[in-house]
């Protein structure tokens, strides 16, 4: 294996590496998501990310100088290392807020809470209905406490999945009156 390979092997070898609980790495995934503006997922996540992305594109890279342009594949190695990195880095950041929108932090989980009005849920039972006991949401606090609530509406049936605002919470039912969230509110 040639010298200008090592770096990327390395970042491979590093990606692999960041699947073990070390603590210097979750050290340098905490620099890297700071660098990078991220601050909602795990700094070993981003690592890893990273380092594999690094690697396979600095590989493929080195593969395609050394098939097309074997002339360069020497004197191109620092432009294709910057190269590397800014990718690398623009793929981590893409999925690093990818995963901040669709995958929030969950710092605790919940059963209930009758501070929850006004906030949004997810469905999560087969249905909500005014009939149906079992009627559940998740609740996402602002304290980042994903809440599990019973819930009921007033007259219609509202179907697993949907986006749901919390009104009323009855302390003699231990149930929260939930209705279908509007467009405007899906955002």
């Amino acid at each position: 294996m040639q010298w200008y390979n090592w770096p990327y092997v390395v970042g491979v070898a590093l990606g692999l590496a960041s699947l073990l609980r070390l603590g210097v790495l979750d050290q340098a995934g905490g620099r890297l998501a700071g660098w990078l503006g991220i601050g909602r997922v795990s700094g070993r996540s981003l690592l890893r990310i990273f380092a594999l992305v690094f690697g396979v594109v600095g590989l493929t890279l080195n593969g395609a100088l050394h098939d097309y342009w074997p002339e360069y594949q020497e004197r191109g190695f620092v432009l294709g290392l910057v190269l590397t990195l800014v990718i690398a880095g623009g793929v981590t950041r893409w999925l690093g807020r990818l995963f901040e929108r669709n995958f929030p932090e969950i710092k605790a989980v919940g059963w209930g809470s009758p501070g929850l009005s006004g906030h949004k849920g997810r469905v999560v039972s087969r249905m909500v209905s005014p009939e149906y006991r079992a009627g559940r949401a998740q609740v996402m606090g602002d304290d980042e406490t994903l809440h599990m609530v019973l819930c009921k509406t007033v007259n219609e049936e509202i179907g697993y999945g949907s986006l749901v605002v919390l009104g009323e919470y009855d302390p003699a039912d231990g149930r929260y009156l939930v209705t279908l969230a509007s467009e405007e509110e899906k955002k």
